[in-house]
């Protein structure tokens, strides 16, 4: 894109330096997995073999619907199905050429249910199996980096993967997976983890999953389709895991260490900050480990990824409100491409290029990523 020009506000996307999705998709699927798996995961050879379609069975053993068609908010006609689509990186990278991102920061599909999965060892070979296969393919792509995932499973492997990979120019972060991710992030099991990736300068990105959160909260149980499912299920979680981190105190042991909370929006952010300060001082006995307030950690370290935006129409000026609250130095754009409920630049662009400056805008768009991400 053509480089901004210098005035206090921007108003057109072109103006923009460079748009950066912070959660991008792809596809790898069970063969792609089982081809990159290590000599000594042979016996999870059954497992792929023996099962009629493995993938969705690890996502509809947690969704309340076996299936869901997403309509085209983006002006098809067709309906799209939601997980069970086949986007390797080369339709990752071209949508994100069609809609004007320049850079995308890769993320899984099928595996985000990973911390499902029971069996340790199984965890771990679909970790090392998806980040090898993520690292070949991303070679082939100048617009893309990725997040290497981890399995919560065994702390010692997962960190043991981190130093493995860290230095492939692809590899731009971690991935520790939210969605039933027990005990929640700030537990101290984690530590190798947050070491690992704090040795080698990577972020620590979380996502959610869109197909189960059930360890918590217990109402989910009752959830009885996908939609009612969905609507809580990415906020409660990142609420659940971002409390644990703070609360916790990894912020203040891992103070070099930087989150990036993917696919909530950004609406559940201003009041859990606020929740969090309030405990904080009316319950400081309980919280040893934090000397300043959680929201003081969050302005240097916490990130949050806009997607999903909604493509209801509404008042600008209330998601400039909610930027303004969370602040733009600490928010990303995400399109959540190519999956089918994805948000496009403008969506973000256009309710927040009235209410901030040039600088501000350039944040959002593009350049909190590419600090974070370390995108040349």
């Amino acid at each position: 894109m053509a480089r901004s020009v210098e005035r206090d506000r921007l108003t057109s996307l072109e103006e923009v330096d460079v748009v950066v999705d912070a959660d991008a998709h792809a596809q790898a699927s069970w063969d792609d997995i089982r081809a990159h798996l290590d000599d000594g995961h042979e016996r999870f050879e059954r497992f792929f073999e023996t099962s009629p379609a493995p993938g969705t069975e690890m996502n509809l053993y947690h969704s309340p619907t076996p299936t869901y068609l997403y309509e085209d908010m983006q002006g098809g006609e067709e309906e799209t199905a939601g997980l069970y689509d086949d986007a390797k990186l080369a339709e990752t990278s071209a949508v994100a050429e069609r809609i004007g991102v320049d850079a995308g920061v890769v993320n899984p599909t099928l595996i985000l249910n990973l911390n499902f999965v029971r069996e340790r060892d199984y965890a771990v070979a679909i970790m090392q199996g998806y980040n090898d296969w993520l690292v070949s393919e991303l070679a082939e792509y100048d617009n893309l980096v990725g997040n290497l995932v981890v399995a919560p499973h065994d702390p010692r492997r997962s960190a043991e993967e981190v130093e493995r990979l860290a230095d492939e120019d692809d590899i731009a972060g971690v991935q520790l997976l939210g969605t039933a991710l027990l005990p929640p992030a700030g537990h101290t099991c984690y530590e190798p983890i947050y070491e690992a990736a704090a040795a080698n300068d990577l972020p620590v990105s979380m996502h959610t999953s869109g197909a189960g959160m059930k360890p918590f909260p217990e109402q989910s149980f009752w959830a009885e389709t996908y939609a009612e499912d969905h609507v809580t299920q990415h906020p409660f979680a990142h609420m659940v895991n971002v409390s644990s981190l703070l609360l916790g105190g990894v912020p203040e042991r891992f103070p070099g260490l930087t989150f990036v909370f993917q696919e909530a929006g950004i609406g559940y952010v201003p009041y859990l900050l606020r929740r969090l300060d309030t405990a904080y001082h009316e319950l400081g006995p309980e919280v040893p480990a934090l000397p300043d307030p959680p929201s003081e950690y969050v302005a240097d370290s916490f990130y949050w990824c806009t997607q999903p935006l909604g493509h209801t129409a509404e008042t600008p000026r209330h998601l400039a409100w909610l930027v303004e609250l969370v602040g733009p130095g600490n928010v990303m754009f995400a399109a959540d491409a190519p999956h089918p409920d994805f948000d496009t630049p403008e969506e973000l662009f256009d309710r927040v290029r009235a209410h901030f400056g040039a600088e501000a805008v350039e944040a959002m768009m593009g350049k909190n990523a590419m600090d974070v991400y370390d995108i040349a």
